[in-house]
C-alpha cells in the first residue's frame, strides 16, 4: 500500500494536475435572459470556456517563467496535441511562450459537479441547468435521535426527513421583479429550462460546446422520462461520444427512490422574456 501512495505521488508531481472550474451556468445563462439549450446559449458557453482555458493557460505558463515548468514536460512530446493546437490557432502569442517556456501544470481544467459547492452558493450545479424550480429534498436521519422526525422511509430502510425547497436565485427574480415565485415557470428566464424540460440533443451540444476547451472532463447528467427506451439511452451514449464528449450520465426518472423529490405543479408552458434562436 504504501509503494502504491509513492506512485500516485510521483505522478501528481510530475504532472502538477489542478482542475480550474466553474459553478452556475445555468443561472448565469438565465442572467443574461436566454434560454438554456438554446442555440444562443451553447455560443455563450462556448465563449466562456474558451475565455477560461486561454486565462487559465496564460497563468500556467507565467508561472512556469518564475517557478519552472512541471517536471516531465518536453514539447516534443505534445507539439501535435490536438487540444494544445486549437489554442496555437486562437492565441499565437501563447503558443509561442508555452513552447518557450512551458507550462506549471500538465493539465488545468475540469468541471465538477459542484453539488455541495452550489448548495452552499445558493446557485445552479456546475454546468448543469436548474433542477426543478421548488422540489421536496430529503436528509438521512438516525431515528433514535431526539425530536427526529420521519417522513419517508425508503425500500432499504432508510429513514428521511423531508424539507421543501426553492431555488434561491428564483427567489431573488421574483423580489427584484415584483412577481410571485409561483409564477417563475411561466414568467422568468428559467421557463421550460429546467432539467427535465429541455431536450437531451440541445443538452449534448451545449456540453460538447464545453469539453472542446476542457483538458479534463465534465460532469452532467440528462435527466429522462421515466418511459425511455434501451434504444434511445444507446443513442444518446453514441450521440454524446459522436460530438466529442469525454463522459455523460443519463437519469431516467423514478428509477430510484431519490433525495430530491419533485413538488406536483400545474404545467404551463407560456414563455415570455426570454431570448430564443
Amino acid at each position: 500500500e504504501l509503494e502504491l501512495w509513492q506512485e500516485i505521488k510521483e505522478v501528481c508531481l510530475g504532472g502538477r494536475r489542478t482542475g480550474t472550474g466553474i459553478t452556475g451556468l445555468g443561472d448565469t445563462i438565465a442572467a443574461l435572459g436566454i434560454e438554456y439549450g438554446s442555440i444562443k446559449s451553447i455560443n455563450f458557453t462556448d465563449k466562456l470556456y474558451k475565455t477560461l482555458k486561454l486565462g487559465c493557460y496564460r497563468s500556467s505558463v507565467d508561472m512556469a517563467k518564475e517557478l519552472g515548468t512541471f517536471p516531465v514536460w518536453d514539447h516534443e512530446k505534445e507539439k501535435n496535441n490536438p487540444y494544445l493546437l486549437r489554442i496555437k490557432e486562437e492565441d499565437a502569442d501563447l503558443w509561442k511562450d508555452m513552447k518557450e517556456y512551458g507550462r506549471r501544470n500538465i493539465s488545468l481544467l475540469t468541471t465538477a459537479p459542484a453539488g455541495s459547492v452550489s448548495i452552499l452558493c445558493q446557485t445552479t450545479s456546475g454546468i448543469e441547468p436548474l433542477f426543478m424550480f421548488s422540489y421536496t429534498r430529503r436528509k438521512k436521519i438516525n431515528p433514535s435521535e431526539k425530536d427526529a422526525r420521519i417522513d419517508f422511509t425508503d425500500q432499504s430502510g432508510d429513514n428521511w426527513q423531508n424539507y421543501e425547497v426553492y431555488h434561491r436565485r428564483v427567489q431573488d427574480w421574483a423580489e427584484v421583479t415584483g412577481n410571485n415565485i409561483e409564477d417563475a415557470s411561466e414568467k422568468s428566464p428559467w421557463a421550460n429550462c429546467c432539467a427535465e424540460e429541455i431536450d437531451w440533443k440541445q443538452r449534448v451540444k451545449l456540453q460538447a460546446s464545453a469539453t472542446k476547451n476542457i483538458d479534463h472532463s465534465i460532469s452532467s447528467t440528462l435527466n429522462l422520462p421515466e418511459d425511455t427506451s434501451v434504444e434511445e439511452v444507446a443513442t444518446i451514449y453514441e450521440t454524446a461520444w459522436k460530438s466529442g464528449c469525454k463522459g455523460i450520465t443519463i437519469y431516467r426518472k423514478n428509477c430510484r427512490s431519490g433525495v430530491l423529490v419533485e413538488t406536483k405543479k400545474e404545467d404551463t408552458r407560456e414563455k415570455n422574456g426570454i431570448t430564443k434562436t
